[in-house]
């Protein structure tokens, strides 16, 4: 069975790649210059996601086994098969309350479940809400430094050259996060399975990737 932490790495990769070409074909098309990809940036974005989504992922895995959304509190080793599950894609027990397989299931039987059953399954906003303030705080920040920090770098500009553009940047970024990302985290953190949202914040960061590379063509050795 395939990782699915490798999945959503190979995936973050592949769409971070994707999104950064179409960044730069539309910034030769506001400049009304020539068509030129630069392989350099592309492979520059590709591999920033490559090292950046697996921390992710095991910071959404770490939120959904410390404050379950379908569950009040999960025993120590509840917690550990979701993160098994979630990480690996096995399971040595029971599937975790919001794991992907337990969400099959829950619909399957959904229709026919009496009440008591559909209340089992209600969102706990409490711990939603908790999830939500951590991962658009303590996760947005560190998303944020390390993109800024990271590319610095990958491009070859160096520590001071990267902390210096991350004091520059950070809450400009921020700021224009708020505008996206929040609404992501809502619709991730109650409709996604935890196993998916790596994946669906990729999808969505699609968009987001060409105003970042907009952004970075703007005033290369700025924000990027």
């Amino acid at each position: 069975m395939d990782s699915p932490i490798a999945t959503a790495t190979l995936q973050a990769t592949a769409l971070s790649a994707l999104s950064n070409v179409l960044g730069q074909l539309l910034t030769c098309f506001n400049a009304k210059i020539p068509y030129n990809l630069s392989l350099t940036d592309v492979l520059t974005f590709a591999l920033f996601s490559f090292l950046a989504c697996p921390p992710n992922y095991l910071w959404q895995a770490w939120l959904e086994a410390t404050f379950p959304g379908y569950a009040t509190l999960l025993p120590p080793r509840g917690k550990e098969k979701l993160i098994e599950e979630v990480v690996t894609g096995s399971s040595s027990g029971r599937s975790p309350p919001d794991s992907l397989k337990s969400r099959k299931a829950a619909a399957v039987t959904s229709a026919s479940a009496p009440d008591v059953q559909k209340a089992k399954r209600s969102l706990n906003v409490k711990n939603t809400a908790i999830k939500f303030t951590l991962d658009q705080t303590l996760g947005a920040a560190f998303n944020t430094v390390i993109f800024i920090l990271g590319i610095a770098i990958l491009r070859g500009q160096g520590w001071q050259a990267g902390l210096q553009q991350t004091r520059e940047g950070f809450w400009p970024l921020i700021f224009a996060g708020q505008k996206l990302w929040p609404a992501v985290s809502v619709i991730s953190l109650t409709l996604v399975p935890v196993e998916a949202r790596t994946t669906f914040g990729s999808l969505v960061g699609v968009g987001w990737n060409v105003f970042l590379t907009l952004l970075s063509a703007k005033g290369k050795g700025k924000v990027h």
